[in-house]
């Protein structure tokens, strides 16, 4: 598939400012511009060593900005009261992901005091007229976060010094805003400030943000160490330990398919994180049920509209495409749905980075239709599909590609915002994706 189509069919978003990008495309550009770049390209890497690749700065226009933060704040109640819901009420838990792997220890963790979602990612599809769509969420370890905030000072400063006028910056502009904000959760939630901070990683496993993290951690004089979780021990009483040392507080950087395949080991870091003898961001409900793509489904289902205060109902409603449960649809749903592959997006619930997601107008006939049958015994989300807008991909490339809005949510308040584009209609960062600077226009 081509990644730039004709002009004519690559409709942009109203929500940017097109005269901001095309001044700072000029100045990135310019040879001083070239270094920024450059040294910022140089500056994150995966763990692999992939590169993380950064496109141009943009600017969202002060009409969206605040409709942004109240949708951020509306999500985040929504997203809290289906992790709440989860633990009572049936209907909800019947609509949502339940891997074997996760079942039992859903079932065992009942505090209410666990459905906390501390922080979250959004992810947006910006449409043609303007509005945008709720694709999913990331309550599970979105590690952009600490480098959007980076980038964004960056070219802050470099335009500053260019006399360009930018609005107030976002909370995720500050030096070391992660670790702060995380530790300010620790005091919260715990009372205590911990003098060890112990992140939680597969050995050999995905680490993108950790270094950083760390470092900023550290000017706390916090004490970190990379742990994996097998490494845990407790026995459901007191605290737990690794290594041999005292353990109450830590990061987790754990993806969902990884926990799924490592759970057989992690008993004693589930029961510790359950029990809350271990503080880590959004406990276990909250980043299992909270990352479940199958929120969408009960956001969107108007049976579940008694969960919700009625101004937050009629906001999603603008905000949240179409979306079930597959294996909760009738043969009649099942076969319309078959036969109209291009209207809709198959996506396993707890899958991450852009795997467990089918695109029907990407698939051959065949294929979707076993995939539809898949989905319907496993309980994949179906959403409905809607085109994309499209935006420049580089400097030095007039080429435009397909591109999301990302909103990073802080106990609901928007402090995060970045953009992803790519030649692909998945967007991921893990795949193809490039992600973009953005300013919140004021």
């Amino acid at each position: 598939m081509a990644s730039s189509p004709p002009v004519v069919d690559a409709p942009l978003w109203p929500g940017l400012d097109r005269e901001f990008q095309r001044e700072l495309i000029e100045e990135g550009l310019a040879p001083d511009g070239r270094v920024l770049r450059h040294r910022a390209e140089a500056r994150f890497l995966y763990a692999e060593g992939k590169p993380f690749l950064l496109g141009p700065a943009q600017m969202v226009v002060p009409e969206v900005a605040e409709r942004l933060r109240e949708v951020t704040r509306t999500y985040h109640r929504a997203i809290e009261t289906i992790v709440e819901s989860s633990v009572h009420d049936e209907a909800v838990r019947d609509a949502l992901s339940t891997p074997p792997a996760l079942a039992d220890d859903l079932a065992r963790d009942t505090d209410p005091a666990n459905s906390k979602v501390h922080i979250c990612r959004l992810d947006l599809l910006p449409a043609e007229d303007g509005s945008f769509w709720i694709l999913e969420t990331n309550a599970n370890c979105p590690g952009g976060f600490v480098f959007s905030g980076m980038c964004n000072r960056a070219w802050r400063e470099f335009l500053g010094e260019r006399g360009h006028a930018l609005p107030p910056a976002l909370e995720h502009e500050e030096p070391g805003f992660m670790a702060n904000w995380f530790l300010r959760a620790i005091r919260r939630d715990t009372g205590t400030t911990p003098d060890f901070l112990a992140l939680i990683r597969e050995e050999g496993g995905n680490r993108l943000e950790l270094l950083d993290f760390a470092k900023h951690v550290g000017w706390h004089d916090i004490e970190c160490e990379e742990i994996d979780p097998r490494e845990i021990d407790y026995d459901g009483a007191g605290v737990a330990t690794t290594r041999g040392r005292p353990l109450t507080h830590a990061y987790q950087k754990l993806g969902m398919q990884v926990f799924q395949r490592l759970r057989a080991d992690l008993d004693p870091f589930v029961a510790a994180v359950r029990d809350r003898a271990l503080f880590v961001q959004n406990g276990q409900r909250g980043r299992w049920v909270g990352d479940d793509k199958l929120c969408l489904a009960i956001m969107s289902d108007p049976s579940f509209k008694y969960l919700f205060d009625d101004d937050d109902w009629d906001l999603l409603q603008q905000h949240v495409p179409w979306s079930r449960n597959a294996r909760l649809l009738d043969d009649e749903w099942l076969q319309a749905i078959r036969g109209e592959r291009e209207r809709y997006v198959l996506k396993r619930g707890l899958d991450t980075r852009g795997d467990g997601v089918l695109v029907g107008r990407e698939e051959r006939q065949d294929q979707w239709d076993q995939a539809v049958l898949i989905a319907a015994e496993e309980g994949w989300l179906v959403q409905e599909f809607h085109s994309t807008t499209w935006i420049e991909r580089d400097f030095d490339s007039p080429e435009l590609q397909r591109h999301d809005l990302a909103l990073g949510a802080i106990d609901g308040e928007l402090t995060t915002l970045f953009m992803r584009s790519s030649g692909e209609l998945r967007v991921n960062m893990s795949r193809s994706g490039r992600m973009h600077p953005v300013f919140l226009g004021a």
